[in-house]
């Protein structure tokens, strides 16, 4: 999983300019042509990778985007904040234009909260279509490609991108973010600047970077307090560092506790044995990186235990009854029925940890043998039994759960969608606003979806809108609200 900063040039990113041929398409000018991301790296620009502006001191990174993903601004109109080193004295935009070159302006705004125009002059990416042509505006040459893509096949034209001319930061200012102007018109024909990176001749700031820790062991039903690594260098900003761990079971992954040294942590309970792979992401301003370990987790010793009444066979929509021992004394014990996960029973445990309890069947379970699941909010360890279903099933009420990461920002925002009660193995079809972006995603066999993602597209309005979930196996629908900022 990538993240971007909410407000960072990423955040901005509303174009896919990078493609791979033969694999996936981009389509950089509203016409189906396209940077290819092997030609980007032959010739010098590699995503994630430090870069000069040949002749000066500018230096800059491409960041590391998703195929597919949104990899650079247009003239969307976006405030993109900065972070930049304190000795910086100048700054400029890494991109080119398209249909032509692109001369426009925009907003700088400094600490006091003066602010000043700023040009962004980006000449046309093929300079017209003569690889030995000379860039307008001053710009100068960071990369030159040997051929472009056109879908997922070469095309023989040569893209550039540039370095706009040098923005001298005004003595005495501190330049803490750059409002990009407002481009409108088809991009067609009118065409658009497209701002990959900011350069800037300060001091660089370490790369981001994330130590994985040692593989770890935990006991299935006890809770484990987990080392996450560490994360150390990048640009934090005010906010500082922010991470999220995937525990490798499955469940909604959770945001990661970070100390004053970069020092990661979470807890966790693993339901079952077994050896899990963690994946923690942690970003900054500008960036982000992923490391993984392995989480091995063994069965417990004092395992409760379960048996069902009438020889563990019941009807569709019929109860079964429950029993159980070896629970933790008063604690509360949730028993599902696999035909219908989203519906648990609870009961209290007694003072000698033994429980009872009738739970109902889903009346829209199909014949068969269910798992019956019984967990103690505090022993943790599972019990199991099975359960034979027979009759005819009813329709199956679907009620989804559904959360947002991020419930605001500009265009360009990655927003992270996790859910749950969709139905098994379902295609989910997630859409922002009125179908302005739309994706898809397959629940799992639990019908959880896990770390989804749409992104806020450029011809998004600022305001409220949503993003909406239709699922195709349940038909079920569910929405949730977003504000389109900037």
């Amino acid at each position: 999983m990538a993240y971007a900063p909410a407000s960072g040039l990423t955040a901005a990113f509303d174009s896919v300019c990078v493609g791979d041929e033969g694999a996936l398409a981009a389509d950089c000018d509203a016409k189906s042509w396209a940077y290819s991301r092997a030609a980007l790296a032959a010739g010098g620009a590699t995503q994630g990778q430090g870069q000069q502006v040949p002749g000066t001191a500018l230096r800059f990174t491409l960041p590391v985007i998703p195929a597919g993903q949104p990899d650079n601004a247009t003239g969307n109109g976006a405030t993109v904040v900065l972070d930049l080193p304190q000795d910086a004295t100048s700054i400029s935009f890494i991109g080119a234009g398209t249909q032509g070159n692109q001369s426009t302006t925009g907003t700088a705004t400094f600490s006091d909260g003066s602010t000043a125009s700023i040009p962004i002059q980006l000449s046309d990416w093929t300079l017209g279509g003569n690889a030995n042509g000379t860039p307008s505006y001053g710009n100068i040459i960071v990369t030159r490609t040997a051929y472009r893509l056109q879908g997922t096949s070469r095309d023989a034209a040569q893209p550039f991108l540039f370095a706009t001319a040098p923005y001298q930061i005004p003595a005495g200012k501190t330049l803490v973010s750059v409002t990009l102007p407002t481009q409108t018109g088809d991009p067609r024909s009118a065409g658009r600047i497209h701002v990959f990176a900011v350069a800037n001749d300060g001091t660089p700031a370490p790369a981001l970077t994330t130590a994985a820790p040692k593989s770890q062991t935990a006991t299935a039903g006890q809770a484990l307090a987990a080392n996450l690594g560490a994360v150390t260098g990048g640009v934090p900003g005010t906010t500082g560092y922010r991470a999220r761990v995937q525990w490798g079971d499955g469940t909604v992954p959770d945001d990661v506790t970070i100390g004053a040294s970069g020092a990661m942590s979470g807890q966790h309970t693993y339901a079952r044995e077994g050896t899990y792979t963690v994946r923690v992401t942690a970003w900054d301003t500008l960036s982000s990186s992923t490391e993984s370990f392995t989480v091995t987790v063994a069965r417990s010793a004092s395992q409760p235990a379960i048996a069902l009444s009438s020889s563990g066979a019941v009807t569709t929509g019929g109860a079964i009854t429950v029993t159980g021992s070896g629970f933790a004394a008063g604690e509360q014990v949730t028993v599902n029925v696999g035909t219908d996960p989203a519906r648990p029973m609870k009961v209290a445990a007694s003072a000698t940890g033994t429980v009872r309890v009738s739970v109902p069947t889903a009346g829209d379970a199909q014949p068969g043998r269910y798992a019956v699941t019984a967990t103690g909010a505090s022993s943790r360890t599972p019990a199991t039994a099975t359960v034979q279903v027979t009759g005819e099933p009813q329709a199956r009420t679907y009620q989804p759960r559904v959360s947002l990461l991020t419930t605001s920002g500009p265009r360009g925002t990655s927003i992270m969608v996790d859910g749950s009660g969709f139905a098994t193995n379902e295609v989910v079809t997630i859409a922002f606003g009125t179908g302005l972006a739309v994706s898809t995603v397959r629940a799992n066999g639990d019908g959880v979806i896990s770390g989804a993602t749409v992104s806020v597209p450029g011809p998004a309005k600022a305001g409220a809108t949503s993003v909406t979930l239709n699922g195709a196996a349940s038909g079920t629908t569910v929405s949730r609200p977003f504000t389109v900022t900037g």
